[in-house]
């Protein structure tokens, strides 16, 4: 037996009670830096080293294209889901972890949030004796309290050397879904009401050396989820794309230099930030504000508030949150980085996309966000469903931003908001192969676009948060968990109605079918309180209620029905509900529910939103509203009573009974108009109504413009 003599029980004790605390929490002051940081003298030598400034192009073209190749190779490899079809990115940081160049396509907002994950394993373990950082070592996070968007997404970091130097950061981010939360299978912890009860948080840490994991941790990561198997199948996956980006960059230093590779990130960020104040400067000086209502918390129906306010003033933006709900103990709260990220991801995606993807689009901002809000959370708060919040505060942007577009015609095509929500198949359990699986769908990824202001929006064309996805055919999901797609259509009305109608979306029904233990569930809003605004007298998108139906008789009552040829059935939520051609439970509510176990044969059938519309519906060309009502995209009642169409007996378009119906329409809003302040004086309310269980600031105070506001 070994005893310690008493100098070393004295060092021991002394280490014990003043050495470094047990725990480094997130550090607040990496999280609110969203500022470039000043050149390093590495940098600047690299940056005079090159004289040419056509390197700097090739060296950037170089760059991406060995991102976009990246890229593809995860969505091949990866075992998630949502990477499959697009919920991902790959890129390269700066040796002190700005994030300089991301691949073009999947979530470009990763690259406005992430920076703060390098920039706390450079503070906290490059010097640590017991962690440091060198070449082949791999270093792993999703705890959204240290940087990125929330738990489910995991960022894989690997340092890139160059002959015994660190020259950059290589990452890999990918959306796993499942994450061992400690209720809801699927990784949207929509009853966790504390951080706690949103499973596995990982915070900047090391988990391998020489490009070789540490089996032991990775075990202990598996063991916290329900499905095991894809973890360690996307932790591989993440770390062979990592590894085929550092050879790429490898042969790039050789055939070159590493002062270019420095050169080209660093002026890359600068570039990027001075050329997004540029464009602002040719907007409108003014102030444009949106705000954007909630339908739930999750565990309740409540109306709560998104308020934005933006000021522009020469090459300047301030984005300000002003009025918008407190933070509550629900898996909605955003941190304030990702609310900064989620402008950065309005610009990059539908404002100035042919810039490189980098963490100057936020830099060239800046924000007064109010603390304590749901867009301000602190690290305490639950945040799995932050991106909810989220969509809703892109929303309320995109409206103020369109606005101070409007008057700045040819810039940027202003257009109506986006379909902003996920109204997507979250599940778990057995699949048909006996295998335990838990995840989200990708139905979320055929949101339909904004209407523009010279041209309709597109259908099914992806999320808000990656608008170049995909989201895959019907029967790879029926060979991957046990469900029968049942159908996938656009329906009609689904859309924002207008001048310029926005671009709707799809309609999917699944039902239960291969395994007895499996679990459904749906986590969105929209379904009483449209998440999609118009603009300029558009319409919003249409609410989106979810149908969930229980035969009578199960599965076997089901597929006999099916064998006679599904009479009554039409492939429509609405008649499907109305006529209920199969016997048995019909409910449609708002589209949250946990992902609780249900019955083999029960059917759900949920709608993805569509795009706000743009301008008056009456100035809509009535062959264009024809077309719709032939393709199915409206029905009868909208073309009527929306867009005024009159039709003849044989169901042609009547034109002049419908520029009469118009111009009655037309007289019939002036007759019963006010003047603004009397409009003010009739709906303004002191309090919202009781019933509404509002969330939030009830604010009518005039602002140092003299306006009232609320």
């Amino acid at each position: 037996m070994t005893t310690l003599d008493d100098a070393e029980a004295q060092q021991f004790l002394t280490d014990l009670i003043s050495n470094q605390p047990v725990m480094y929490g997130p550090d607040s002051d990496i999280t609110a830096e969203h500022r470039l940081r000043e050149r390093t003298l590495r940098e600047d030598e690299a940056m005079r080293s090159v004289t040419d400034p056509t390197d700097i192009t090739v060296g950037l073209s170089r760059i991406e294209a060995v991102l976009e190749s990246a890229m593809e190779m995860l969505e091949q490899i990866c075992a998630s889901p949502a990477a499959k079809y697009g919920d991902l990115i790959v890129g390269i940081y700066t040796r002190e972890g700005e994030f300089a160049v991301a691949s073009s396509g999947g979530v470009n907002m990763f690259s406005a949030t992430t920076s703060p994950v390098p920039k706390f394993i450079n503070r906290y373990w490059a010097d640590e004796p017991t962690v440091g950082i060198a070449e082949g070592d791999v270093f792993y996070h999703n705890d959204a309290n240290y940087g990125g968007t929330h738990n489910p997404d995991h960022t894989l970091l690997i340092p890139l050397y160059w002959q015994g130097e660190h020259i950059a950061w290589i990452g890999a981010i990918v959306h796993e879904g499942e994450n061992g939360a400690a209720v809801d299978p699927g990784g949207f912890a929509l009853r966790a009401t504390t951080k706690y009860g949103e499973g596995v948080r990982i915070p900047p840490m090391k988990v391998g050396e020489n490009y070789t994991f540490r089996r032991d941790l990775i075990n202990l990561f598996q063991n916290q989820v329900r499905d095991p198997l894809l973890w360690l199948t996307d932790f591989r996956s993440k770390l062979a794309t990592a590894r085929m980006v550092e050879q790429r960059m490898h042969d790039f230093m050789a055939e070159r230099s590493a002062e270019l590779l420095i050169a080209t990130m660093r002026t890359v960020l600068e570039s990027t930030e001075a050329e997004v104040r540029r464009r602002i400067a040719a907007w409108p000086d003014g102030i444009y504000r949106g705000s954007q209502f909630a339908d739930t918390t999750l565990l309740e129906e409540r109306l709560f508030k998104i308020s934005v306010e933006l000021e522009k003033r020469g090459d300047q933006l301030t984005v300000r949150t002003r009025g918008s709900s407190p933070s509550i103990d629900r898996a909605l709260n955003a941190q304030a980085h990702f609310t900064r990220a989620m402008v950065g991801n309005l610009f990059m995606n539908f404002l100035f996309a042919d810039l490189p993807r980098t963490a100057g689009f936020v830099s060239a901002l800046d924000f007064e966000l109010e603390p304590g809000s749901i867009v301000t959370a602190d690290p305490e708060q639950p945040t799995s469903l932050s991106l909810m919040t989220m969509f809703c505060f892109s929303a309320a942007v995109h409206s103020a931003v369109t606005k101070a577009l409007f008057a700045n015609p040819g810039s940027v095509r202003p257009m109506a908001p986006w379909y902003a929500m996920i109204p997507t198949l979250q599940y778990g359990g057995l699949t048909q192969h006996g295998q335990l699986t838990a995840n989200v769908s990708t139905e979320m990824n055929a949101a339909g676009g904004g209407a523009r202001c010279d041209e309709d929006g597109e259908h099914a064309a992806g999320p808000v948060f990656a608008p170049v996805s995909d989201w895959g055919e019907i029967e790879m999901r029926e060979n991957e968990i046990p469900v029968l797609g049942m159908w996938r259509r656009i329906p009609p009305d689904n859309h924002g109605f207008g001048k310029y109608r926005g671009g709707s979306s799809v309609e999917w029904a699944y039902m239960l079918y291969g395994s007895q233990m499996f679990a459904f569930g749906i986590t969105s809003m929209g379904g009483k309180f449209p998440v999609t605004g118009g603009m300029f007298g558009g319409y919003a998108g249409a609410c989106i209620p979810l149908v969930r139906v229980r035969p009578e008789g199960g599965v076997d009552a089901v597929l006999d029905w099916m064998a006679k040829g599904a009479p009554g059935l039409n492939y429509d939520a609405r008649s499907f509900v109305a006529d209920q051609p199969l016997p048995g439970s019909y409910e449609v509510s708002n589209p949250v529910q946990a992902a609780d176990p249900i019955a083999e044969g029960d059917i759900w059938i949920q709608r993805v939103g569509g795009g706000g519309g743009y301008g008056d519906p009456l100035e809509r060309e009535p062959a264009d509203v024809m077309k719709d009502l032939r393709r199915g995209l409206i029905s009868d009642t909208v073309a009527r009573d929306v867009y005024r169409m009159v039709r003849d007996g044989n169901g042609d378009l009547d034109e002049e009974r419908t520029r009469e119906a118009r111009a009655q329409a037309r007289k019939d809003r002036l007759d019963k108009g006010l003047r603004y302040d009397e409009f003010v004086a009739k709906w303004r309310a002191d309090q919202p109504p009781a019933h509404l269980g509002y969330l939030g600031s009830w604010d009518w105070s005039d602002g140092e413009d003299g306006v009232a506001r609320q």
